[in-house]
């Protein structure tokens, strides 16, 4: 089929087909995490940010491509989550950009779109690094470019630039060396070459999946409702898990016992959750055993009942409000200790989309809002979400829980904003953090021989321990993070960790270093043995 001409129609058609492929490859794209750490998310954000698109063009009736390509722009916005969701989002910016103002495109505005959409991400990272997504996507565009022929038929586009980015994957690990000691390509730019094979898949005239892009229906739903005069569980929690082990009815009768008002929907693999609870967490660490969460939700009810029982006119905006990205229950718990209104439930495997921090900034009545997202992968979103914002929101680069709570332990209310960024920004450059984590995969890495099962301890982004025991995993990457300048560490133990543990392995270090105060929290997260801050 010598199709010359692209309209709105077979570009919606583009899109779909896109997610769908990179929804079928999702898991072969996490499992590039240059770390052989079990938080490969690149697929899984870049997924979600694509659905988040199609949601947003599904919900409108484009008829040209300017459109299409407009509504893409603003659905991957604001559903971008991670660092490639959000470079996908700017890359759609782009290719928005590209096509303003136009019916139907040929090949050479195509070629022009990718240009605009390749030069539209670069200038949104701050500091762009070869041999990444953005690596891929430019040197796809500039062989889009080079092709330029007017007339030319899009089957044969597509499989010149997919030949060319399928090349330009392959050499990224020439060009970052973190790529080539890890073995692997990089995931953003196989994420990239998913949505083109999909692309193409649609001007071959593959047709559409429906049971991957339309909304669940006729779902087989439990209710569960219990009347209550007052409001025994805080939290009204709701999620979606997209399931990979089948039956859930064993989830259903686990979260029952946590709270009243349950509804639990099941329709093959995607499972709808809402229930009342005291422990959002506890609900969330059981669903994630089944598979990834979507679209959480949590409303503390008796914060808005008692905003109802106050007037617009009596309320005063505070001077500070706070938001931070955490999981656990013991984590929650900390930052709220810590005056945090706000706690997004994510972090590793699950990035808070730029909508998600809109909403926490919404729900937030403040001069000046500090967001801490805790994690590298989600200071994008922040960023992205702070520019849509017209309130004023300090992002604080907090790449660790540990640095997240050192910072909010910082904060002075009687200080002015900028004081409070200077200090807390001070206090983070400071914070020494260790990851105790487990490896995914056997593989070779900055020298060090790994197998999947060994520990991992990773200091300040370094795997720096590799050992075959949590206990010995845990007292090694204390040694190594400790200095002659460590006067504090704290530690925060996971849901896998039990506390005679901690308290036994605590008591060997206070016993090798006497002027050392050692803090013991529970954080509850999961996948980490241990987060701890060496101050």
């Amino acid at each position: 089929m010598d199709i010359k001409m692209i309209d709105g129609k077979l570009l919606t058609k583009m899109f779909i087909l896109g997610t769908m492929s990179l929804a079928k490859e999702k898991e072969e794209i996490n499992a590039l995490n240059v770390f052989p750490v079990p938080d490969g998310d690149t697929g899984t954000n870049m997924n979600l940010t694509m659905q988040s698109a199609v949601n947003k063009l599904k919900s409108r009736n484009e008829k040209d491509v300017a459109g299409v390509a407009k509504a893409i722009s603003r659905g991957s916005l604001m559903g971008a989550r991670g660092n490639s969701g959000v470079i996908l989002s700017q890359i759609f910016r782009g290719f928005s950009k590209g096509l303003e103002g136009k019916t139907t495109v040929n090949t050479i505005e195509f070629a022009d779109a990718l240009k605009m959409a390749s030069e539209t991400a670069y200038k949104a990272v701050l500091k762009p690094v070869e041999g990444t997504i953005l690596t891929v996507v430019r040197e796809t565009a500039e062989k889009a470019q080079e092709i330029h022929m007017k007339n030319m038929a899009f089957h044969d586009f597509f499989r010149i630039i997919i030949e060319a980015a399928n090349e330009s994957l392959e050499d990224t690990p020439n060009k970052l060396e973190v790529l080539k000691q890890a073995g692997v390509v990089d995931a953003g730019g196989k994420g990239f070459i998913s949505i083109l094979n999909g692309f193409n898949n649609a001007i071959l005239g593959f047709e559409i999946e429906e049971n991957l892009v339309e909304q669940v229906q006729k779902p087989i739903v439990d209710h569960v409702f219990e009347k209550r005069e007052e409001i025994r569980f805080q939290y009204c929690t709701e999620f979606i898990i997209k399931s990979q082990v089948g039956d859930a009815t064993k989830l259903r009768d686990e979260i029952l016992k946590l709270g009243d008002s349950m509804v639990f929907v099941q329709d093959d693999d995607i499972v709808k959750v809402h229930i009342h609870t005291n422990n959002p967490g506890i609900a969330f660490e059981a669903a994630l055993k089944y598979g990834e969460l979507m679209n959480v939700k949590v409303d503390n009810m008796k914060m808005q009942h008692e905003n109802k029982l106050i007037s617009e006119k009596d309320m005063k905006k505070s001077k500070y409000g706070f938001i931070a990205v955490a999981m656990g229950d013991g984590i929650r718990s900390i930052f709220e200790d810590l005056g945090v209104n706000h706690v997004i439930f994510g972090g590793q495997t699950m990035n808070p989309s730029t909508e998600d921090i809109m909403d926490a900034i919404n729900q937030i009545y403040a001069e000046n809002i500090f967001v801490l997202p805790n994690n590298s992968n989600i200071i994008m979103a922040a960023n992205q979400a702070k520019e849509l914002s017209d309130k004023n929101i300090i992002v604080l680069p907090t790449r660790s829980i540990p640095q997240g709570i050192s910072a909010m332990v910082g904060y002075s209310e009687d200080a002015s904003p900028k004081e409070n960024e200077d200090v807390m920004n001070d206090i983070i450059s400071k914070v020494k953090t260790v990851h105790l984590t487990y490896s995914v995969r056997d593989t070779s890495f900055d020298s060090k021989e790994i197998k999947k099962g060994d520990i991992l301890g990773i200091i300040n982004g370094e795997i720096k321990i590799v050992e075959d025991s949590i206990e010995k995993g845990f007292l090694y990457s204390m040694e190594a993070a400790i200095d002659e300048d460590s006067e504090v560490i704290a530690i925060y133990y996971g849901e896998d960790v039990e506390k005679e543990w901690v308290d036994e392995w605590v008591e060997k270090l206070e016993e090798k270093y006497p002027d050392i105060d050692f803090e013991v929290y529970y954080g509850g997260q999961p996948l980490y043995y241990f987060l701890v801050s060496v101050e």
